[in-house]
């Protein structure tokens, strides 16, 4: 009984946190004058100006997922069967892109290449292209899809990885018999990794196609600018909500279709564990290839980017301007990520437990449901929570206007990556753990206290860790939100951009990076020494 009623409170806590406030921003768009009206549907379908928006969004996502395909398969490629010299070090590098925020990466972009940056004057004297044309390129929707692509094709990088490792050598090692390695490679691998390479290209166009920052940064009209100004510019909410409809229609017909894709089809030779067991080419000319392939991805995605931004922010007096500047918004960041974070771990663990230890019949449908809502566009979620708190005598009228409507934008976000990780961390506690405290008689919550939470440990500081920093660099879903007084470091710098040089831009962009980057380093650093400290301590107990 305690383990019902606990599991269903945070089930419930999880749809009135992400579920409601959606549907209330859908339903309240049907009525117009106290009737029911399509009248703001029928003005996005029929009118050509928000076909173009339609468009715009379907062909960002789809350049998108194209460039980052290209990049991260043969990253994941040559980080799973070559024998790449510093891969640890190449695969840590190449995920800085994805978990710092996205807008920053579009501001070093626009430093370089913007009508007054370092590359842009360097093409302007010795190509025939000019300024102007240079800074056209990059504030277009092909500027904002490459650099969506480096912050997203880490992706498709660690699901091709994983799948590949994943791969039974045997099959391979047949191959390799009878034919060459190219042979192997189309025929063999590629035919077995493909679910894996398609499921990270959907996720990569889901995001993309929700992305709300690089498309504001670089004045791209899509569907989440669109929404945002309706909202914030014509106060237009029923417009804004109308706007969102296809981007969850989008989201909702691809999600079916990978279900319709994958229904039937074996899966038998991706059931093993990565292990030592994966084929690794020794051809020296591929771990070559492999070297020069992924120096430049992380020149491109990496050093170049973040270079930029120290070039740019030109003197230390940049950063202490720029800290002075957003003291407040740093405060407010690492309180409201603290709360935020905090109420991620607790619901995550609980939503988790149910996605991968309840057995059920639903049991194999709560995991989809809930991974969803991670699809749901920021600004969607920001406006649906202010049409449930901005009510004169609704019963959340006390969280408007104050820090908890941020906290709440932070689970509605990110919930269903929390209930994830805490979910992948659960697969490795056995369940005969969990039934020896049954045998004995204790009660769930001693189990609980006892068992479940000491074996979680890794999952629960993993779990902290990552939703913090997703929490850090939120801005679609605050930006909309975020009461007077209330800005977090992302505001600031939103708000920074219009009337302040580049060098402070930059050097609050750092700061973001840092604050960003800081708990990865916290995690791997505890990780590293925790592990070496078991492998000492089992060595002592042989």
């Amino acid at each position: 009984m305690q383990k019902r009623l606990t599991l269903g409170f945070f089930f419930t806590l999880f749809i009135c946190t992400t579920f409601i406030p959606i549907v209330w921003m859908f339903g309240s768009s049907l009525c117009e004058d106290g009737r029911f009206s399509f009248v703001y549907y029928r003005d996005i379908f029929l009118t050509q100006r928000y076909v173009r928006v339609i468009l715009n969004s379907l062909i960002l996502a789809s350049i998108t997922t194209a460039l980052s395909s290209l990049a991260g398969v043969p990253a994941g490629f040559f980080l799973a069967k070559t024998n790449l010299p510093l891969k640890n070090v190449f695969k840590i590098c190449f995920l800085i892109p994805f978990i710092i925020p996205s807008y920053i990466v579009g501001i070093a972009w626009a430093n370089l290449l913007g009508r007054t940056g370092f590359l842009n004057t360097f093409l302007s004297q010795y190509t025939p292209l000019s300024p102007e044309s240079i800074s056209n390129r990059i504030y277009s929707l092909y500027g904002a899809s490459f650099i969506l692509s480096i912050n997203l094709f880490p992706v498709v990088m660690l699901m091709t990885e994983y799948a590949l490792k994943n791969v039974n050598p045997r099959l391979e090692e047949s191959g390799l018999i009878a034919g060459s390695i190219f042979q192997v490679v189309r025929q063999i691998t590629l035919p077995l990794v493909a679910p894996a390479i398609l499921s990270s290209m959907m996720i990569v166009f889901i995001l993309s196609l929700s992305e709300f920052g690089i498309p504001s940064l670089l004045q791209v009209n899509v569907l989440t600018t669109q929404i945002f100004t309706q909202f914030s510019a014509f106060y237009n909410e029923k417009a804004a909500t109308a706007s969102a409809f296809p981007l969850i229609g989008i989201t909702i017909i691809l999600m079916i279709l990978e279900q319709v894709y994958f229904r039937g089809k074996s899966f038998e030779i991706l059931e093993r564990r990565a292990s030592h067991g994966t084929i690794h080419y020794q051809e020296r000319w591929l771990t070559v290839t492999g070297i020069l392939f992924c120096t430049f991805i992380f020149i491109l995605c990496v050093v170049v980017p973040l270079t930029t931004l120290m070039v740019s922010s030109k003197t230390v007096s940049a950063y202490y301007d720029a800290f002075h500047l957003a003291k407040n918004g740093i405060k407010n960041t690492v309180l409201y990520g603290s709360l935020g974070t905090t109420f991620l771990t607790v619901v995550g663990f609980f939503l988790g437990y149910l996605s991968e230890k309840v057995q059920s019949k639903l049991r194999n449908s709560i995991a989809p449901f809930i991974w969803l809502f991670f699809a749901v566009p920021a600004t969607v979620i920001g406006v649906g929570l202010i049409k449930v708190c901005n009510r004169p005598e609704g019963i959340f009228q006390f969280i408007y206007g104050s820090l908890w409507i941020i906290i709440w934008g932070y689970g509605a976000r990110f919930l269903p990556l929390s209930s994830r990780i805490m979910a992948n961390y659960f697969k490795q506690i056995p369940n005969s753990m969990e039934e020896a405290g049954i045998v004995t008689g204790a009660p769930w919550f001693h189990i609980l206290k006892k068992i479940i939470v000491p074996l979680q440990g890794y999952g629960i500081v993993a779990a902290w860790l990552i939703s913090f920093m997703f929490c850090v660099g939120e801005l679609g879903t605050t930006i909309l939100v975020y009461p007077p007084g209330h800005e977090t470091l992302p505001i600031t710098l939103f708000t920074v951009m219009v009337n302040s040089p580049a060098s402070i831009v930059s050097a609050l962009s750092l700061i973001i990076v840092v604050m960003t980057l800081l708990p990865l380093g916290i995690f791997l650093a505890a990780s590293r020494y925790f592990l070496k400290t078991e492998i000492k301590g089992s060595g002592v107990l042989r």
